[in-house]
């Protein structure tokens, strides 16, 4: 099995002390946002495990890294190497300037890390949305192009799975039967990232899309699809997890009782159930 080894598996637990984790800065690309962190465990004896990509979400226009490190230091915990990724914010870096950044993240980590051949790509809300379309389009090469990107496939990692945590991954269940009763919150979100052509039902030009189910894709890695039972977006990871089902693509989703959106980051009773339940998919893949 790939992954976490069963005794670390079985010896971690939540309420512990966490491990102290080495965090290190650096800057991927030009823009002032376009910096990630390299969190790595201090503790020696880990055994090393394949690289984790995460990215914030705050629906593609707030949200900001270093929120984030002591969420993501159960990943350390057991081995992973984990790189907190910032990024440009809409609407002053609309589609698909976020995705590009997440390319140039990625070929990023290839270039100065060579020992790395796959990653994990995570996140919640727009940051799940970003991490899905980044296993979309490498999987699906010939739908780079549609995001502006001159990368290649042999420039960035192969994506070994996609951990979509209450994920944005298609529009319909968000604009219902009629788009005029899109809930201000949810068309501030679409319309500042992908412009008033993705508050339209139905299907949109593939320079466009900004959710996987707007592409016309074949390939996916496998996906592990967590949220809660009364998120707004639970809807969205139902559809994703169905499609991808009769697609034969591997999925797993879990729906935590009693869970907001946003609870990864909160002291919420299912956080570490979801934490758990992470790790045990990651050590599948």
């Amino acid at each position: 099995m790939r992954g976490v080894s069963a005794a670390a598996f079985g010896a971690l637990s939540f309420r512990k002390r966490s491990i102290p984790v080495q965090k290190s800065e650096f800057s991927y690309g030009a823009h002032r946002k376009e910096w990630l962190d390299r969190l790595l465990p201090e503790d020696p004896t880990l055994k090393p495990q394949e690289a984790v990509l995460y990215i914030h979400g705050g629906g593609w226009i707030a949200g900001n890294k270093r929120y984030y490190p002591a969420d993501l230091q159960f990943l350390c915990n057991v081995g992973y190497a984990v790189f907190n990724l910032g990024y440009p914010l809409a609407p002053e870096h609309p589609h698909p300037l976020l995705l590009q950044s997440i390319l140039k993240a990625v070929a990023w980590i290839k270039q100065h890390h060579p020992k790395i051949s796959r990653v994990h790509m995570m996140g919640d809300s727009a940051g799940a949305n970003l991490a899905a379309m980044y296993g979309v389009l490498y999987s699906n090469p010939e739908l780079l192009p549609c995001v502006g990107s001159d990368f290649l496939p042999d420039d960035l990692l192969c994506p070994a799975s996609v951990v979509s945590i209450y994920g944005l991954l298609e529009r319909e269940t968000l604009l219902g039967d009629d788009p005029a009763q899109v809930k201000p919150v949810v068309r501030l979100f679409l319309q500042s990232y992908g412009g008033p052509e993705v508050l339209q039902p139905g299907p949109i030009a593939p320079e466009n899309a900004i959710t996987p189910m707007d592409l016309a894709w074949k390939n996916h890695p496998p996906c592990f699809l967590g949220g809660g039972d009364i998120d707004f977006l639970c809807g969205s990871s139902d559809f994703y997890a169905q499609e991808l089902e009769s697609r034969g693509i591997p999925v797993e989703r879990k729906i935590y009782p009693q869970a907001q959106h946003g609870f990864l980051n909160m002291r919420h009773e299912q956080t570490p159930v979801l934490k758990q339940d992470v790790l045990q998919f990651l050590a599948a893949y």
